[in-house]
């Protein structure tokens, strides 16, 4: 079997992508979600600890 006649066609260059810096009310809610995260995983890791006793 021959891959060449089954490569996909050639795509061209992508420009690289940039990462945006979210501005405002944008920015406290994903450091919002990260001590809502934090506080889950606290609560998860004491629930565990209690349930080994």
């Amino acid at each position: 079997m021959d891959n060449a006649r089954n490569a996909p066609p050639e795509s061209p260059p992508r420009a690289p992508l940039r990462r945006i810096q979210p501005q405002g009310w944008v920015r406290w809610v994903f450091w919002g979600l990260r001590l809502y995260i934090l506080a889950m995983l606290t609560l998860v890791a004491v629930g565990f600890a209690h349930g080994l006793r």
